[in-house]
C-alpha cells in the first residue's frame, strides 16, 4: 500500500511505501533563511505537524541544499537513521549535524540507485545553467515510481527513456510560478503550464502540489518576486481524476493503484 501524509502545508512529506517510509524535505521549526535574513526570510502561516506525531521511517530524503528543504533546526531535532541527499546538500548537513549516515543520491539517467527497504532513490540533477535550477527524486518500487519535482522540471530525453519503463504511480510537483529578476535566479517555480508539460510526458495515476504555500516572509525576495497562485478548483478542473488535493498535516492518504 502506498500511504501519503503532508508535514507542512508547503514541500514537506511523509511517504510510506508498503514495508518502507521516508520522510521527504523536512521544515518543521522555526524560519528559513536563503543566504542572509535581509535577502529572504520565510515561515509557515500554517503550523507544521509535530516532530513526534511522525511515525517511524527509514531514511530521511533531503532534495536540495536550500535551507526550506535542507533545514538544519529541524534535521538536528528528529531521528536520523540515514539521510540520502545531494552533494551540495552533504556538505551542509554535514557541518552542522554530527554522527549522521549520509549517502548521496545517484543520476537517474546513468541508471544508478540508493536502496533503503523496498525502494529506490535516484536522483533528477538540477541543470547546469545561469538561472535557478533544482532537482528532482524519483523513488522506484520495482517497476512503479514516484516523482518528486517540488520545483517543477525539465526533463531530457535520457532521462525520458528511463523513465518511460517505469509506472508513475504519484507525481509531486509545484504548480505555483515565483519569477524573480533574471540576475536573481529567474523562475525559482515555473507555473502550472510547465508542471502540465511534466504531467503529459509522465502520465502518472495521481498528482500533488508541494511547495506552494504562501509563505509569510520579510526581506528584498517578498518585494521583488512575482508570485502566482492557482486555486485548488483550477487544479482539480485541469487534472480530474488525478489531481488529490491534501488539505492538512494529520492524515494519511492512501492512494490505490
Amino acid at each position: 500500500m502506498l500511504q501519503i501524509r503532508r508535514l507542512n502545508m508547503d514541500s514537506s512529506w511523509y511517504i510510506s511505501w508498503d514495508t518502507t517510509s521516508v520522510v521527504l524535505d523536512p521544515w518543521l521549526l522555526g524560519v528559513e533563511v536563503d543566504y542572509l535574513p535581509f535577502f529572504n526570510t520565510q515561515w509557515h502561516v500554517y503550523p507544521p505537524a509535530k516532530i513526534d506525531s511522525i511515525p517511524n521511517y527509514d531514511a530521511i530524503v533531503v532534495s536540495q541544499h536550500f535551507s526550506d528543504h535542507c533545514h538544519e533546526e529541524t534535521l538536528n531535532s528528529m531521528d536520523h537513521p540515514l539521510i540520502l541527499t545531494t552533494g551540495k546538500g552533504a556538505k551542509r548537513i554535514n557541518k552542522s549535524i554530527k554522527d549522521v549516515e549520509l549517502r548521496v543520491i545517484p543520476n537517474l539517467a546513468a541508471n544508478l540507485a540508493i536502496k533503503v527497504g523496498e525502494l529506490e532513490f535516484s536522483l533528477l540533477p538540477a541543470p547546469k545553467r545561469f538561472k535557478a535550477s533544482f532537482n528532482g527524486v524519483v523513488i522506484k518500487k520495482g517497476t512503479h515510481a514516484i516523482v518528486y519535482c517540488p520545483h517543477g522540471y525539465s526533463i531530457s530525453p535520457d532521462q525520458i527513456k528511463v523513465l518511460n519503463e517505469l509506472k508513475i504511480i504519484l507525481l509531486i510537483t509545484s504548480f505555483s510560478t515565483f519569477k524573480l529578476p533574471f540576475l536573481l535566479g529567474g523562475y525559482v517555480n515555473p507555473g502550472i503550464a510547465q508542471a502540465s508539460k511534466l504531467i503529459n510526458i509522465l502520465k502518472p495515476r495521481y498528482i500533488v502540489a508541494t511547495h506552494d504555500e504562501d509563505k509569510a516572509s520579510s526581506g528584498l525576495v517578498k518585494r521583488i518576486a512575482k508570485v502566482f497562485y492557482p486555486k485548488v478548483d483550477e487544479l482539480h478542473n485541469k487534472f480530474p481524476e488525478k489531481f488529490v488535493d491534501l488539505k492538512d498535516t494529520e492524515e494519511m492518504y492512501p492512494l490505490n493503484y
